[in-house]
């Protein structure tokens, strides 16, 4: 009689997120670093299962900031972010950074998406484009959101960087799904799609499991 196989991996959740900031995380002149000084404008994420479904619907989440946090963004940030009307949403929100992280917690619990467990490999795997901001951001922000997910994460720009080095037509399909606009949400829905055609691509979609008593 042939014993059946569970897929361990069966109950893994991306957490595909991403946020938009005052700025990027280099050293500045005051000594601090961006993540420490510069403020959060808006997170969202995209709950998916291991298969790239989505799970749920999305969160996004616009943050309240006053003129003067605002004020301290970059040059670059302050017109991108003006220009797509961000910064008039920001100034008309009422919900605290604090807020906004329990709300994020709260929307993956309701979708039966836990704090990582090591053990059992399941919970909230973080995933998305240029995922080390973001992630200096939540640890120096938001750092019960940074403990709830596994410290690994699924980087999509590593796969770009990976094709662009041995597989450059690779790289050149997949950024054909990009537009650039540096909306939270936008930004997900295309680093989703990118990372579908690596997987299919590189991996032929996902391998069938096997059964090693067969």
């Amino acid at each position: 009689m042939k014993s059946i196989t569970t897929d361990k991996n069966a109950g893994m959740r991306f957490a595909f997120g991403d946020i938009e900031t005052g700025g990027l995380n280099e050293r500045l002149d005051n000594g601090q670093l961006g993540m420490e000084y510069y403020p959060i404008f808006e997170i969202a994420f995209i709950i998916t299962d291991r298969d790239l479904n989505q799970i749920g619907e999305p969160i996004r989440i616009v943050i309240h900031q006053t003129e003067e946090e605002i004020a301290k963004s970059h040059p670059w940030a302050l017109e991108q972010h003006t220009k797509s009307g961000l910064l008039d949403e920001v100034r008309k929100s009422t919900i605290t950074l604090s807020e906004a992280q329990d709300m994020i917690i709260a929307h993956m619990k309701a979708l039966g998406v836990d704090k990582y467990d090591h053990k059992q490999r399941t919970g909230a795997i973080f995933a998305g484009n240029s995922l080390m901001l973001d992630r200096d951001y939540f640890m120096a922000q938001m750092p019960t959101l940074h403990g709830y997910m596994h410290y690994r994460q699924l980087d999509v720009s590593a796969f770009a960087i990976s094709c662009r080095a041995w597989a450059p037509e690779l790289e050149d399909l997949a950024m054909s799904v990009k537009k650039g606009t540096h909306l939270a949400l936008v930004d997900i829905q295309e680093c989703i799609d990118e990372m579908r055609i690596y997987r299919d691509h590189l991996f032929g979609g996902r391998l069938p499991v096997v059964n090693p008593c067969q």
